[in-house]
């Protein structure tokens, strides 16, 4: 944004130079660049959190006037005098009260249009504006002076009054560049009762615009919803210094400041009458008001400072303090805690005077996420053995949330994406299955076997009572296909799990109806408390593939549980095989149960052999199982082995229709 440093010397008027000005700008205020002449400039960047300041002459010269400790000439203090008692002829109707909180309109006869005056044109010029005539030329010039932008419309050509609404779908303008736009309904319009006459914040329109004809004025000063504007404008790909203005949420408070320097400007240098101004401003901007705690302030800026001192400061800058308590300007909306009064406070000190002072903390012992430690584990792991890790989208289509049973992590509600890419990344997964299973396919059109794990996020949506909130878990997805994929993705999980340090879990059947596995050739991976981390099947989509997904989380809980020190036991163990024919729809994880069910009271450990199935057995297979017995006290007796093992032996018979062998 471009200003002419006469026209802040005029506002804030002292001995200091441009290059002085410049420097004290980027020293205690914002950026500022030098580009020679009259004018300098203050990047955008720098003055968005403080547009309706920071944007205008104005608001610059009370920086100025603040830093050098000058005189603050403020002109629209002015009186302004009202020609006519009454508004005129025109009246207002808001229908977008949301996209407009306020709007101004004055009724101005008796304009004489013309050529501006050389100063006029002059500060035009040097800001990269040029002039039309004294009327336009006044309302740019007001919006460099006060930061509101402002428009004039022909009176004569405005029927029945302004109404401020949504364009209809089609309905067309022609701005005053001569430029046709097709409008839809949520781009904001400035009409009357017969056609759309301006693009509301953005330009003005041809048909209304002000000419050496006109002699009646509509001028208007309004306030418009910022990310209205900044959406209409990228939509028409239209940027106007109002659209800019706009986009940065100016405060309604500047429509006035605007409005009544404007006026001002019609009556001194176009001879205009004006009418008393119709102002719709429903729902005013509240003031901001802060306790002057001096002794956080020196905590924040980390030294002494006087109460008069400070308040000098903050003087300068516009605010007021009245019994301990800061008003805050109008136009300096990003002021709202007393953390931002320390920093007015402290820039005007100069930061750089500031003294360096360390910040005291106190120190702890560092440590490591185990997660992190676990995910590191496994990588090292599975790479070991064959796995190529891949990485997936997070964003999934509908159809793929439905594949794979998320219930098992908890997750019975998908989150959908507020905007989308498209249809097929508009929700966040549920599951790493689908996403392998394609790489599976993929992959498959170059080599025989594929084996590829990923460490991932899920996600679903949880509703506890009335609030809802976005369960997020890391989880491990491994997915084979090739040769005896399940036998040898079980094996792998063996192996994991041991390489983790978990000992403590055991796979019963799934039970679970989803479209992703063969619910007869599928598992739920349990821990030794009952609590589900995961599920081990073969696809449906093929019978060489096989998937396996893990709640890391909990494992990692569980790791560090184990992680417990126990002494070993000082006797020795004794080992039991034991061989039995089950139905060949029974499967090892309900073996195991049965054995733990049977309670068991020195079982260590219990491991599948062997696994033999031939056409001798009919319907029937050979289970081999290792059972070791141990105890933490004493030496176990052969006689104390065997009673146990019958007892298993017993459990078996009774709930598998097991044969011993």
């Amino acid at each position: 944004m471009k200003f002419s440093y006469s026209l802040i010397k005029k506002f804030a008027p002292g001995k200091y130079s441009k290059e002085e000005l410049i420097k004290a700008f980027n020293t205690y205020s914002f950026e500022a660049v030098d580009l020679g002449g009259d004018v300098f400039e203050v990047p955008n960047t720098a003055i968005a959190h403080r547009f309706s300041s920071g944007s205008s002459h104005l608001g610059v010269a009370r920086e100025a006037a603040a830093i050098f400790n000058t005189k603050y000439i403020d002109p629209t203090l002015n009186k302004l005098s009202f020609d006519f008692k009454d508004k005129g002829i025109f009246k207002v109707n808001i229908k977008e009260k949301d996209l407009c909180p306020r709007y101004s309109a004055t009724y101005v006869t008796d304009v004489k249009v013309g050529s501006s005056p050389e100063w006029l044109k002059d500060v035009l010029e040097t800001c990269g504006l040029r002039s039309i005539n004294n009327v336009v030329d006044i309302m740019n010039y007001v919006m460099l002076e006060t930061g509101q932008p402002l428009h004039a419309f022909d009176a004569d050509k405005v029927r029945g009054g302004i109404i401020v609404r949504r364009a209809k779908n089609g309905e067309e303008i022609e701005t005053i560049d001569g430029n046709k736009f097709k409008l839809s309904d949520n781009i904001l319009v400035i009409s009357d009762e017969d056609r759309s006459l301006a693009i509301a914040g953005i330009k003005g329109g041809k048909y209304s615009e002000v000419s050496l004809n006109t002699n009646k004025l509509l001028v208007e000063s309004a306030n418009f919803e910022g990310v209205g504007i900044y959406k209409s404008s990228v939509k028409l790909g239209l940027r106007t210094d109002a659209s800019v203005s706009f986009s940065h949420n100016l405060s309604p408070e500047l429509v006035d400041l605007g409005m009544k320097r404007a006026l001002m400007l019609l009556k001194e240098i176009c001879g205009a009458k004006i009418h008393k101004t119709e102002d719709i401003y429903p729902k005013k901007q509240s003031k901001t008001v802060i306790k002057l705690d001096l002794a956080k302030i020196e905590k924040i800026i980390g030294i002494k400072i006087k109460k008069t001192e400070a308040q000098g400061i903050l003087a300068k800058l516009g605010f007021s303090i009245s019994k301990n308590l800061i008003t805050v300007p109008a136009l300096r909306n990003d002021v709202e805690i007393i953390e931002d009064v320390a920093e007015e406070i402290a820039r005007l000190k100069n930061f750089n005077e500031l003294p360096a002072i360390p910040p005291k903390i106190s120190m702890a012992v560092g440590g490591e996420d185990d997660i992190v430690l676990i995910k590191e584990n496994i990588r090292k792991y599975l790479t070991a053995v064959g796995y190529s890790e891949v990485y997936n989208y997070s964003f999934v289509s509908e159809d793929k949330l439905k594949i794979a049973p998320a219930e098992i992590f908890g997750i019975k509600r998908s989150v959908k994406l507020a905007n989308p890419l498209s249809v097929d990344f508009a929700f966040l997964r549920n599951s790493l299955a689908p996403y392998l299973e394609k790489n599976l396919k993929d992959n498959l059109r170059f080599f025989d076997e594929v084996r590829i794990f990923e460490i991932g996020k899920i996600f679903g949506d949880v509703v506890s009572g009335e609030e809802a909130k976005i369960l997020e878990k890391t989880i491990l997805g491994i997915a084979l296909e090739g040769k005896d994929a399940f036998f040898e993705l079980k094996g792998v999980a063996d192996g994991l799990m041991e390489d983790l340090g978990l000992v403590d879990w055991f796979m019963p059947d799934l039970n679970l109806k989803n479209d992703l596995l063969e619910s007869q050739e599928s598992l739920r991976i349990e821990l030794g408390d009952h609590s589900v981390v995961g599920y081990l099947g073969v696809l449906k989509s093929s019978s060489k593939g096989a998937i396996l997904e893990l709640d890391l989380e909990k494992i990692s809980k569980a790791v560090i549980e184990e992680k417990e020190y126990e002494p070993l036991s000082k006797y020795p163990s004794i080992d039991r095989d034991i061989s039995i024919l089950v139905s060949s729809d029974m499967r090892v994880g309900d073996i195991l149960e049965i054995i733990q069910k049977a309670d068991p009271e020195h079982v260590n450990d219990v491991d599948l052999m062997d696994f033999y199935q031939d056409e001798k057995f009919g319907d029937k297979k050979s289970l081999t199982f290792r059972i070791v017995f141990q105890a933490k006290d004493r030496t176990l007796t052969d006689q104390e082995v065997d009673r146990e093992l019958e007892k298993i032996v017993s459990f078996l018979k009774e709930e598998a229709e097991a044969e011993v062998r």
